[in-house]
């Protein structure tokens, strides 16, 4: 496999059927999607079983372990060594994994890019990457943007498993720290859906 796609779901049952279709429209067909159920209970797999004969694996959780270990679980059952996470309520661009995958051939750790916010229908480019431009910190990383080595992981371990939120900061401030050879793109990478059910708007 060229790239794992690891997407983590929780309760996203009505998004997921976009988030699936994204992956299978990129042009590089050797890769795989891996979605990993936190223990949902809005029965996703009816929605998600459809696809079985492409390369999606499915993983369900028994019990609500969290965002983290959700990620960890992926990372452990990914065939690649190039890592892409993707929300379940959100979606890759056209020729994401190209895009990226092309640029961290050049002797990249990391790379990152631009998203796009889906709001009622309508996009516009995340706050985020005008952020980076400015102050380039780990802080201003979108998390739905980054391709990465499997190899970081092997260096600096894999998400900590105690966060419920914020996990992907606290990943990134790893990475920043380390001599990793960083890069971005500047092709919008993911869509990034807003909605009143994301995780950082839940009071839990």
């Amino acid at each position: 496999m060229l790239i794992s796609v690891i997407t983590t779901l929780y309760n996203y049952g009505n998004y997921i059927d976009d988030c699936i279709k994204s992956f299978l429209q990129q042009s590089l067909s050797m890769s795989e999607m891996i979605i990993v159920d936190d223990a949902s209970t809005d029965n996703p797999y009816k929605k998600i079983k459809k696809y079985k004969d492409y390369n999606i694996k499915y993983i369900k959780f028994t019990e609500n372990k969290g965002y983290s270990a959700a990620k960890n679980a992926g990372i452990e059952a990914s065939k690649s060594e190039l890592l892409v996470m993707l929300d379940a309520d959100d979606m890759l661009t056209k020729n994401s994994l190209r895009v990226r995958f092309d640029e961290i051939n050049k002797g990249f750790d990391f790379i990152h890019g631009p998203c796009l916010d889906l709001k009622e229908r309508k996009t516009s480019e995340s706050k985020m990457w005008l952020k980076w431009k400015q102050y380039p910190v780990y802080k201003n990383v979108h998390a739905q943007s980054v391709m990465l080595k499997k190899d970081i992981h092997r260096k600096i371990g894999l998400y900590d498993e105690s966060l419920r939120c914020k996990s992907d900061r606290e990943m990134f401030a790893r990475i920043f720290n380390h001599d990793f050879k960083i890069g971005s793109v500047s092709n919008y990478v993911a869509v990034y859906r807003l909605h009143e059910r994301q995780m950082h708007k839940s009071k839990e």
